[in-house]
């Protein structure tokens, strides 16, 4: 059930991306042929960022969501906790919104503990991903 994708898949999703990013951007130049070169770099500016967190939503995405062959075990019960689908994380960065998506698990257990790989801390984030 993983999603992972091979590099080349994501970079010809993230090629995609751009391409539409160029097309988006010319389709609006048509539409305002006598735009300044500030509102073309603005424009270009709001499409960019817009471009940014879905590749790199692309790049984190395809590469691992956190879904584990072997299910996890509870650290209160020590039972093993069932995977129950994906949940998307809407991470703010300085190029971008991004929507990542996680697996995450429930205790068959006990109910009450919940996993949501890769875990509450992130080195590129310094914050919680719970």
């Amino acid at each position: 059930m993983s999603r992972q994708q091979s590099r080349a898949q994501r970079e010809a999703a993230f090629v995609k991306l751009a391409t539409d990013l160029h097309t988006q951007l010319e389709d609006w130049y048509d539409q305002h042929p006598a735009a300044s070169y500030g509102e073309i770099e603005q424009e270009a500016r709001r499409l960019r960022r817009e471009f940014m967190g879905h590749g790199v939503a692309v790049v984190i995405n395809g590469r691992d969501t956190g879904f584990q062959l072997e299910e996890p075990i509870c650290p209160q019960c020590a039972q093993s906790m069932q995977f129950v689908g994906y949940r998307p994380w809407r991470v703010s960065g300085l190029e971008g919104e991004t929507e990542l998506e996680r697996a995450y698990y429930v205790c068959r257990g006990c109910a009450e503990q919940t996993l949501f790989p890769p875990g509450s801390e992130t080195e590129i984030a310094g914050g919680s991903l719970e």
